[in-house]
């Protein structure tokens, strides 16, 4: 019995509409999905890989949101997300966006603080948030 363990990984497409479909220590299991998939594509492909490494060590990144009101300066929503993503394509960013959503008649109906970040920085990018959030609220409200 070898000691080397292996991945059966389900893939679909090609080129810039290849996707990653699942990856399954039982190739019972591998092949039972690829055939569920197989009822909308066609080209669908299990595929035996030895499982060592990290050979791929994906980033996380984090999002902030906030809606403010753009006639009270108060706070409508709050929400958050993570996400993953390719390693190195985020690593050590942190970014806040402010901006306005209004009607067809240029009325500003609300603004959003959005903040992005590495989720390394997550200290930073809260820090960040909150203060542009603060600094609307307070344009907003006249102070």
């Amino acid at each position: 019995m070898s000691d080397t363990q292996v991945v059966y990984v389900v893939t679909s497409g090609e080129y810039s509409d290849f996707t990653l479909r699942g990856i399954f220590l039982d190739e019972v299991r591998a092949n039972q999905y690829a055939d569920e998939i197989r009822r909308t594509s066609d080209d669908v492909e299990v595929e035996k890989c030895p499982a060592h490494g990290p050979e791929f060590v994906a980033g996380r990144d984090m999002s902030l949101w906030t809606q403010i009101d753009a006639a009270t300066g108060d706070v409508m929503r709050e929400w958050g997300s993570e996400r993953s993503r390719s390693a190195n394509q985020w690593d050590g960013q942190c970014s806040t966006y402010v901006y306005s959503s209004s009607l067809a008649a240029g009325r500003v109906l609300h603004v959003t603080v959005h903040t992005t970040a590495d989720i390394k920085q997550a200290e930073r990018a809260r820090k960040s948030h909150a203060e542009h959030v603060a600094k609307k609220r307070a344009e907003v409200m006249g102070l």
